[in-house]
């Protein structure tokens, strides 16, 4: 058997272990039992460190340097090693007995967090953080870094990128934003969102959700819709990536955003070919690539003017009182500007407001300048820092998010990234389909969908982001196209 073969055996019994761990953290947050989770835990501590022994072997480090050597290896060949190589190199670093440790308290940790967010109470979910950021710190500390603690960790998510250089994109942001935001609130005229307010039954928002992933292209041969405290999208393995959403009764746009943002995810990860599979390359090129699926086919198809003008018809058929409502109103009231508790719900000016306080409090929980006791008080103030606002509760405010449960320390600056990924995007799809809007308009998303196909989703992480980026839009990642397509959409919702 050659090298690339054995190479390729050992990368499927990988993807065998992680495919388990996925379905059992599928089932966790979905349909387990609560009294299951204590041996589910360890279940999952288990299958983490198989899979981990795996992924460290020094077998699969001679397949790795003896194939860095092969000059007759195909792109996605060489990029699976480029990958896997960078992978293996870090993952040589931390013990085994720490990642099956770290698994085990993982799974407590989430069960903690759904009860402390249900109760209002944070110091349930208190103990279970503390050591969740020690883990962080401890693999940080397993990884190596330079110049701060947090960089070690972004690159699980978004490779190559550090603290010094998030800021330096941030900070333009800031200064684009923030003075729209206040001429928005103070000069603009507000659309009326009252037509979305309501008391709508749960049943008939997950049959609209469900109707919206059909149209967007949502393979449900291949997938499937459950109800969780916090959407996501889980890839088990080929042909089977499934979403998840939550059903809020007072208004439908909260339940068909989130089904729409899964549903980007899932569009992503059902256009994976085996090839990226077998070579384990089926994750896309970083996170905040990833992201950028997700508010592309929420944001800037679900949240547009065009979109509007098919969906509305479609919003109606579940709820008749909309077949009056125009859908100029409805693209409005799905725009409102307004600082806002919820991460997930809020619009696209001050999303990224959201993060970047996420942001700092991580940098500080990372380097030890924020305690996690101190955390509550911290949160609120940041709110009222960057939004003007105060959560009445924890389980609106700190607790609202399930990432730190898992201790993924990093992650959220990935969506900051997808929504400036999707913004630079944007030109080059529309000089590539200048019909878009018309197609929208009837609810077809297929060119769309066939461009992101082929131009992102097929490459799986063969590229890097910063290298994909520049092959789409001709440049490095730069903020100023996002704060020109929000300048220009909502200087038109606002009349500005």
């Amino acid at each position: 058997m050659t090298t690339l073969a054995s190479y390729r055996d050992h990368l499927a019994e990988i993807g065998k272990l992680t495919s388990a761990a996925a379905l059992l953290g599928w089932d966790l947050q979905t349909h387990m039992p609560p009294k299951a989770a204590p041996y589910r835990a360890q279940v999952q501590g288990k299958l983490a460190r198989m899979a981990f022994e795996l992924s460290t072997d020094d077998a699969l480090g001679a397949y790795l340097a003896e194939l860095r050597k092969d000059a007759s290896l195909t792109l996605l060949e060489k990029a699976s090693v480029r990958v896997n190589g960078k992978a293996y190199d870090r993952a040589r670093s931390v013990p085994a007995a720490f990642v099956e440790e770290r698994q085990i308290a993982q799974s407590e940790s989430q069960g903690a967090w759904v009860e402390a967010r249900r109760t209002n109470d944070f110091s349930l979910f208190q103990p279970h953080l503390e050591k969740m950021v020690g883990y962080a710190r401890q693999l940080a500390d397993y990884y190596g870094y330079e110049e701060h603690p947090y960089d070690a960790l972004l690159e699980d998510f978004e490779p190559g990128l550090t603290c010094r250089q998030l800021r330096s994109i941030i900070e333009p942001l800031k200064e684009g934003l923030v003075p729209f935001l206040r001429q928005l609130l103070t000069k603009g005229t507000p659309p009326d969102a009252s037509v979305l307010a309501g008391d709508y039954d749960p049943d008939e928002l997950r049959r609209l959700a469900r109707h919206a992933l059909d149209i967007i292209g949502y393979d449900f041969a291949a997938g499937a819709l459950d109800d969780v405290a916090h959407p996501f999208t889980s890839t088990i393995g080929p042909n089977d990536v499934r979403v998840t959403n939550r059903y809020p009764t007072e208004s439908p746009l909260p339940s068909l955003f989130g089904a729409l943002h899964e549903g980007g995810h899932a569009l992503y990860n059902q256009a994976f070919t085996e090839e990226l599979y077998a070579l384990n390359l089926a994750g896309g090129a970083s996170n905040g690539i990833h992201e950028s699926q997700s508010r592309m086919i929420e944001n800037q198809v679900g949240r547009s003017r065009a979109f509007w003008k098919y969906f509305r018809d479609v919003l109606a058929e579940h709820f008749p009182k909309f077949a009056t409502v125009s859908p100029e109103a409805l693209y409005r009231a799905c725009n409102v500007v307004a600082p806002s508790f919820i991460r997930v719900e809020a619009d696209e000016v001050t999303y990224n407001f959201h993060i970047m306080l996420r942001f700092e409090i991580e940098a500080g929980l990372m380097e030890g300048s924020i305690a996690v006791a101190d955390l509550p008080n911290r949160w609120n103030q940041a709110m009222k820092d960057y939004l003007g606002i105060v959560p009445p509760t924890d389980s609106a405010g700190v607790l609202q998010d399930v990432h730190w449960s898992f201790g993924y320390m990093g992650y959220f600056p990935s969506y900051m990234l997808g929504n400036l990924y999707a913004a630079q995007m944007l030109p080059a799809i529309r000089r590539s389909l200048p019909t878009l809007d018309a197609s929208l308009e009837r609810g077809d998303l297929k060119p769309l969908v066939g461009w992101l196909r082929e131009n992102v989703h097929c490459h799986g992480a063969a590229y890097e982001p910063d290298e994909l980026i520049q092959r789409i839009s001709g440049e490095p990642l730069n903020p100023e196209h996002f704060v020109r397509y929000v300048r220009e959409k909502y200087s038109d919702v606002y009349a500005l």
